[in-house]
């Protein structure tokens, strides 16, 4: 969902920003807001004639959905786990870092046992985006799709020999929760759900050298007219295979002036059909035992689980692992008058991805187990 967030603090400015707007939201926390004003998942019958969508997903969902200005930000995102355990990770984002004006190709590829490696090339040029269905070129990088089948083709020549030519074939339907817009007054983030598992093929290049690989794959796609540090505190997402079960969940919470409270998403879906979609009041979140952080240089205990349980009896867990696919502390490689600011502020911003343990039950059948990956978001 919210992977190419990771390099939100990659230059001094937001990070600057950052401690601003955080600081701000401890000064002026409002004693009540309404409804409307409260982060929350758009999802009634209004929400979806004013947005002009139905319950139904078109493809056309999948393409452009803002107009192309520094006021707003979108990307597609793209990742794949290979039959031999290679990890793969693309994105194609414009205005993304928020504030940036410019367009962003991202690839990154964690070998098995190896570390991750990542290029991440950065463009002033408009790039073409369809609004029809998912088109995306940005410099000689193409990202196409048409909810069933897309392509993904990143220039190994123009990122020192880092590349792929891949293909993704859908497998689950694509999911979208109610709206898909998480709305605090009018500032929005939105989130479909293209491809929630699918099989993957194609080649990949690394080193120069090209190779024939197989997998599955994910692709989701997001837009929004605000950084996400103006409305969330914190996050988890995790998502994963469990027997025949796709499974996605998530768990945002609120900046205290857009109401510090949780937005809950769960999805599971067979290749057949969607068999939970739950969200808000219909979603009890709760945390596991504290335990350390794997990253010794993490300076606060996480959550070992991360639980959610529905009113209709099924239960997902995510468990965090010492396999971490990404550890990164967000300040630093920052000045020291930002580091100063932050921690006089106790923020420690930070981005953890695991790989991780799932847990399933759906109603009248006994827990299953599978694996995945979870990511822990850390603005505050």
């Amino acid at each position: 969902m919210f992977s190419s967030i990771t390099p939100l603090f990659s230059n001094v400015r937001l990070a600057i920003c950052f401690v601003v707007i955080s600081l701000a939201a401890c000064a002026t926390t409002p004693t009540s807001l309404s409804a409307d004003q409260r982060l929350h998942l758009r999802a009634s019958a209004n929400d979806f004639a004013e947005l002009g969508i139905g319950t139904t997903i078109e493809k056309r969902e999948d393409g452009r959905r803002t107009p192309q200005s520094s006021k707003y930000f979108e990307w597609w995102y793209f990742d794949g786990l290979l039959d031999d355990g290679t990890v793969v990770v693309v994105w194609f984002g414009d205005n993304w870092l928020y504030g940036s004006h410019q367009r962003t190709v991202s690839i990154e590829v964690t070998p098995p046992g190896s570390p991750t490696r990542k290029i991440m090339k950065n463009f002033d040029e408009p790039g073409a985006f369809a609004r029809d269905h998912a088109a995306i070129r940005i410099g000689p990088d193409t990202f196409e799709g048409n909810l069933d089948t897309y392509t993904i083709h990143v220039d190994a020549a123009t990122t020192g020999g880092m590349g792929c030519d891949l293909t993704l074939h859908r497998r689950v339907p694509s999911y979208r929760p109610g709206t898909g817009y998480i709305a605090a007054g009018d500032k929005f983030f939105a989130w479909l759900v293209a491809v929630p598992e699918g099989e993957v093929s194609g080649t990949l290049t690394l080193d120069n050298t090209v190779k024939k690989v197989t997998g599955s794959g994910y692709h989701d796609h997001n837009w929004g007219n605000v950084s996400p540090t103006d409305i969330f505190d914190n996050w988890w997402w995790g998502r994963g295979r469990v027997g025949q079960h796709t499974v996605i969940a998530s768990v945002i919470r609120a900046k205290p002036d857009v109401g510090g409270n949780f937005v809950p998403l769960v999805f599971v879906a067979n290749e057949q059909k969607e068999e939970v979609e739950a969200h808000g009041d219909a979603v009890v979140v709760s945390a596991g035992s504290l335990t350390p952080h794997p990253d010794h240089k993490h300076v606060r205990p996480i959550s070992s689980t991360i639980n959610f349980a529905m009113s209709d009896g099924s239960s997902v867990r995510f468990s965090i692992s010492p396999r971490m696919l990404t550890s990164s502390d967000l300040l630093e490689s920052k000045s020291f008058a930002v580091r100063l600011a932050a921690h006089a502020l106790g923020l420690h911003p930070w981005y953890t991805r695991f790989e991780s343990p799932i847990s399933l039950s759906l109603p009248g059948g006994a827990p299953i187990v599978g694996s995945g990956t979870l990511e822990y978001f850390e603005l505050n």
